[in-house]
């Protein structure tokens, strides 16, 4: 084989790519596609127009994401899926606590009984 000569190594230059076309969001339209019946029992397509309705969004109530409720269970219980309750006060999360609720003995824990046990 041959080596190759500076003449036959060639370059190859880039050029900038310039973007000619901005795609836009789209925008609802004021008239549909339809599909209806005419006067003579033929179906025809056609455009109906539709008015724009505006959606207004409701005012969010700001709930509190963990609310714990304070129940007394007279003896020591286990759950899959729903945890474990100890005899005395427990804290559980407020979607255990019908779960827990429904056991034999298990009632909720009045405030003043919590305030009494926790300070």
């Amino acid at each position: 084989m041959s080596e190759k000569s500076e003449k036959d190594v060639v370059e190859a230059t880039v050029e900038e790519v310039k973007v000619t076309e901005v795609i836009e969001p789209l925008v609802e339209k004021a008239e549909v596609p339809t599909i209806g019946n005419l006067d003579t029992g033929a179906i025809a397509s056609g455009t109906t127009k539709v008015k724009k309705t505006e959606t207004k969004a409701e005012p969010k109530v700001d709930a509190p994401r963990d609310v714990k409720v304070a129940l007394f269970s007279e003896r020591n219980i286990y759950a899959d899926g729903f945890g474990k309750i100890n005899v005395g006060y427990n804290i559980v999360p407020r979607k255990y606590s019908e779960f827990w609720l429904k056991q034999r003995g298990v009632r909720l824990a009045t405030p003043a009984e919590v305030a009494e046990v926790f300070g």
